[in-house]
């Protein structure tokens, strides 16, 4: 066998033009496949981790009709305090404006609690966020978002200030007291102007402030995320039995939305690399033109060998290496390049691009096989050759 590799390895590069480029067209392959794959494991790694932060790792809770609803905050409480559940947060919403010098602008008011940034990223730039004392209280403070801060005072710590909130026919003042980044989410960033900036306050002073008595949805973390359907279930019947009707309450599982994307994106992901892979395949029927024509150009040379003894297998096998060969050294240099460039994005755009080693070994075992398949013609002439014949041909 060894003997097989040398002869294999020195007879590759007897037409070095031709073997150079089929070699380069499975690198570039190769380097595409990983490429896109590298990519798309990038881009769910950061909507997953986007999402999260919005909190679609939790369930949902909210009634089927709003003038029957009860959950109110001892029912929060209680909910809290049930087996499975570990944090159990209200979310009151109401699109309203925010005044602050003289601009007026849209912002999305979120009535929550101390818990909010236990379910949703909140990470604080300025200041502070909402404690447990403030929802208590129904005290009027606010966390802000940075965007909404750049927008009114053209920088980021804006603690301290008043902003005027409108929600509906409601207006009230509220204190700043702490400011969120935000501003380069992925998912705000592809929306760009289409999400309006947010306002965290006590669900408390919401309520004091709107009138309303009751909480408009329910975010549950459950602490284990294989129970959450039970867990959703003995909440819905808690709440249903409060409430003295049935189905009156749903929930809704965030994280199998969140698989669903994923299961798309896999796809997505698939379909591209597939496409990558065209490019080997191409490269595949360069490896059998380049075989079939030096196997015509050795012929005297397979007719000699066969005079002297050497079998059909061996013959066979010689041809075989030949195209792996190639096949393999287009490989090691398209992942060398994928790896390159993965660091050189890493270092120049801070991207997260990382070349996984399962990836790596599925694309070499398919570009083996390429290999193998488009090989085994050529090599099969080769081996069928009568020395004779072979011996004739000029």
């Amino acid at each position: 066998m060894l003997e097989l590799a040398r002869w294999a390895g020195k007879n590759i590069f007897r037409k070095r033009i031709q073997t150079v480029l089929t070699i380069l067209g499975i690198a570039i392959g190769v380097f595409s496949v990983l490429l896109i794959a590298s990519i798309g494991s990038m881009g769910r790694g950061a909507i997953n981790s986007e999402l999260e932060g919005l909190g679609f790792d939790c369930i949902t809770v909210s009634a089927v009709r709003k003038d029957l609803n009860v959950l109110d905050g001892e029912l929060l409480g209680e909910i809290g305090d049930m087996e499975g559940v570990d944090i159990a947060a209200p979310l009151i919403t109401g699109m309203g404006q925010a005044s602050m010098r003289e601009y007026v602008g849209e912002a999305m008011v979120c009535g929550v609690d101390q818990n909010a940034s236990r379910i949703i990223a909140m990470p604080v730039s300025s200041g502070r966020l909402l404690r447990r004392s403030d929802v208590a209280a129904g005290a009027y403070v606010c966390v802000v978002d940075e965007a909404m801060a750049q927008a009114y005072y053209h920088r980021t710590n804006i603690v301290g200030k008043t902003v005027s909130l409108t929600v509906g026919s409601a207006a009230q003042e509220f204190e700043i007291i702490g400011v969120v980044s935000g501003d380069n989410s992925a998912i705000k960033g592809i929306a760009g102007d289409l999400i309006p900036s947010f306002v965290y306050v006590p669900y408390t002073a919401l309520q004091e402030m709107t009138g309303k008595t009751t909480i408009d949805q329910m975010f549950v973390r459950v602490s284990d995320a294989a129970q959450a359907q039970s867990v959703g279930d003995s909440i819905i019947s808690v709440l249903d039995s409060q409430a003295g009707y049935q189905h009156l309450y749903r929930y809704e599982d965030l994280a199998v939305q969140k698989d669903r994307l994923n299961a798309i994106l896999e796809v997505v992901t698939l379909v591209l690399s597939a496409i990558g892979g065209v490019s080997m395949v191409v490269s595949g029927l360069s490896i059998m033109t380049i075989m079939i024509v030096s196997v015509q150009d050795r012929t005297r040379e397979i007719g000699i060998k066969k005079a002297i003894g050497a079998k059909k297998g061996s013959i066979l096998a010689e041809f075989m290496l030949e195209s792996l060969m190639m096949n393999l050294l287009g490989s090691l240099l398209g992942i060398a390049a994928s790896i390159v460039a993965a660091q050189a994005a890493r270092l120049l755009f801070g991207l997260a691009l990382t070349i996984e080693p399962a990836t790596v070994g599925y694309t070499i075992l398919f570009s083996s096989l390429v290999g193998v398949l488009f090989g085994v013609y050529p090599a099969k002439l080769a081996a069928m050759l009568r020395p004779v014949d072979a011996l004739r041909y000029e």
